[in-house]
């Protein structure tokens, strides 16, 4: 397939080819009128050699008329002879020097003084007619030479004896001119046919010349674009998989290539959307991603890497030349890489030369792997940037410099896509590993919990003897924790298993005031104020100790947040019509801007004994009630947690 980034050459574009198809109708059209006009001026040209022939016939038989005439009229005295010599004599003179005139000009072709031309006119004339012509000026001459000789002096010409040479040479001169314009007629007339079949053969070679032209219009241009449009109509419908035949290295074979790889690109992207929407896994998306873009970009390696939440990047999966290739584990640290920028900007970043960059600097340790599988050109796409697991994408080849600007620009395009479609499959990947984890969480609460009331009931044995200071303290200490790990238990369970609400009317305030004096003395001995702000008259459809559930662990982490002597605040206010606003503000350390969207993430914890099931659980507690959940944080804001419940309509 031509490439659509390389030029064309002049003499190969369309614009050569097509005007080079009109000069050649107008050369031939040329031509042919040039032929035209050469055609008329012989057919006006042997009008006039047939005019000079019919004279030179009339001449001939004038003068033996006259000739005749004077012979049956003989002057009988002076003033008769006089006046022949006027008239006759005269006339005769006349008519020789006009034969002589008309005969001279066929003999050597040259008409000028016929047709009173200032330039030379040459008539074409055939070789019998010029040697009619010959023989005719021959006799002609032998004939004037022995009539002037027979006329005698010009002042007392002899004109008896002249009129009888005349009318005894007279058959001869005119056999001699039948003879001239018979073969002056052949000639005419064989030119004729001649002409006749050179048109006929020039107006078949124009016809043919102008098909020709026709034919090569239309496959080399009718036919291209109807298919494109063709082409076009069939992506317009949705078939992306629709490719046109490349026929011609012109603009249109051109456009055709430029089609063939926006559809290509198109319908692996689709493909790629389709293959992810199914729930592929990532080392399905990755042969997919090995199989099918070598169509798009030069490409023999790409690999996933994901962050964890220790900062480090690790190399999850890779496929070199379309199969799989095992490195083992490869983590490395994000900080001060190329796969941090390309993270932090959130566009693709192109490394042109692999085994130079990866020599500047220590950390580019990934950059050294590639480079010591011989890869010299690649390309870091950021993927699921604000998802869980944050990613790249890497795409290298071992061609140098391979990536130009389309790439980049075509890769920059298609970036969300991609990283929306793969981030999908990182979220389903997680959310798969996080069920797994639930299911065996689930499993070993319920194994657990056995051992651990029969523990719970041997401390509750103690409780009742007499035990030491000390001996009572550790007792103690093991009951509170035998509470936490039972807790832990609960949250466990309650997040792992169906969800089911017993709703009623309620009061919003009062449960609002429960919460907060359930949690009084955590906040007296966090030297923290808690405060409670409500409209009365909130009323809601909800489950109260569901609820109570959700107030008690956003005031609690409030509490663990907010700095000593800073108050709690605790509102609800209606937010729009039935719609009720619930509010937990802080005055704490704000939340980094890359955890926010984690917050809410099963196992997600920066607390060293946090379960982090706690915002998950009130997530999912607010959207059984129809309802959800947001989060703002800001140090000059402070940190507020506000849920969006549906209240009764008034």
């Amino acid at each position: 397939m031509k490439n659509a980034d390389l030029p064309l050459r002049f003499s190969r574009t369309l614009r050569f080819q097509i005007g080079a198809a009109l000069l050649a109708l107008v050369v031939l059209f040329t031509l042919f009128s040039l032929y035209t006009l050469r055609m008329l001026d012989e057919q006006r040209a042997q009008g006039v050699l047939l005019r000079l022939a019919g004279e030179l016939q009339a001449t001939a038989q004038h003068m033996a008329m006259q000739a005749m005439n004077y012979a049956e009229n003989r002057p009988r005295d002076n003033a008769a002879y006089e006046r022949d010599l006027r008239l006759y004599f005269q006339d005769l003179m006349g008519n020789m020097r006009k034969f002589d005139d008309i005969c001279k000009a066929f003999s050597s072709g040259d008409f000028s003084r016929q047709l009173q031309l200032h330039e030379p006119m040459k008539l074409p004339l055939g070789a019998a007619t010029l040697a009619a012509a010959t023989e005719l000026e021959l006799y002609w001459k032998g004939f004037m030479q022995e009539l002037r000789q027979t006329l005698g002096e010009a002042d007392m010409p002899h004109l008896s004896e002249a009129a009888r040479l005349i009318v005894e040479n007279n058959p001869s001169l005119l056999q001699r001119t039948r003879e001239l314009l018979q073969a002056l007629d052949d000639d005419l007339r064989k030119r004729a046919r001649e002409t006749g079949l050179v048109v006929r053969i020039s107006f078949a070679a124009a016809l043919v010349i102008a098909t020709g032209i026709m034919f090569w219009f239309y496959r080399r241009v009718i036919r291209p674009l109807d298919r494109t449009v063709q082409g076009f109509r069939e992506v317009a419908t949705g078939n992306f998989s629709h490719r046109l035949p490349v026929e011609s290295d012109n603009e249109l074979g051109l456009l055709a290539t430029t089609f063939n790889q926006t559809t290509n690109r198109l319908d692996t992207l689709f493909r790629l959307t389709a293959h992810l929407q199914e729930g592929s896994d990532l080392d399905e998306t990755l042969e997919f991603v090995a199989r099918e873009f070598p169509q798009l970009l030069p490409l023999d390696w790409v690999g996933a890497l994901f962050v964890a939440n220790d900062g480090l990047i690790q190399l999850e999966g890779a496929y070199s030349d379309g199969k799989p290739e095992q490195l083992g584990i490869l983590r490395f640290p994000l900080a001060n890489t190329l796969l941090q920028e390309c993270l932090e900007n959130g566009r693709p970043l192109h490394i042109p030369d692999i085994h130079e960059v990866a020599t500047l600097n220590s950390s580019y340790r990934f950059l050294r792997v590639l480079a010591e599988r011989h890869r010299r050109d690649a390309i870091f796409l950021p993927v699921a940037t604000h998802g869980p697991l944050p990613g790249v994408l890497v795409f290298a080849t071992r061609q140098p410099n391979a990536y130009r600007q389309a790439h980049l620009e075509l890769l920059a395009n298609l970036a969300t896509v991609i990283t929306l479609s793969f981030g999908r499959t990182l979220k389903l990947a997680e959310h798969a590993r996080l069920a797994a984890i639930g299911q065996f969480i689930t499993g070993i609460a319920h194994e657990i919990r056995t051992p651990l009331a029969t523990v719970g009931m041997a401390l509750d044995y103690f409780r009742e003897k007499a035990l030491s200071t000390a001996e009572r303290q550790r007792l103690e200490l093991a009951q509170r924790e035998m509470a936490r790990i039972d807790r832990l238990l609960s949250e466990v369970l309650l997040y792992a298993r169906p969800l089911s609400l017993k709703t009623e009317k309620l009061e919003l305030c009062p449960l609002l005031e429960q919460a907060l004096e359930s949690l009084a003395p955590e906040a007296g001995d966090a030297g923290v104020k808690l405060e409670l702000q409500c409209e009365g008259g909130l009323q809601l459809t909800a489950d109260p100790d569901r609820l109570l559930q959700i107030l008690l662990n956003l005031v609690k982490n409030a509490i663990e947040a907010a700095a000593p002597e800073t108050p709690v605040t605790l509102s609800a206010a209606e937010e729009a019509r039935e719609v009720i606003r619930i509010a937990v503000h802080n005055r704490g350390e704000p939340i980094p801007e890359a955890r926010m969207e984690q917050l809410f993430e099963p196992f997600f914890t920066t607390r060293a004994n946090g379960t982090g099931l706690g915002l998950a659980i009130v997530r999912r507690l607010v959207e059984a009630h129809g309802g959800n959940i947001r989060v703002d944080s800001a140090r000059e804001r402070g940190t507020t947690f506000e849920v969006l419940l549906p209240g009764n309509p008034g």
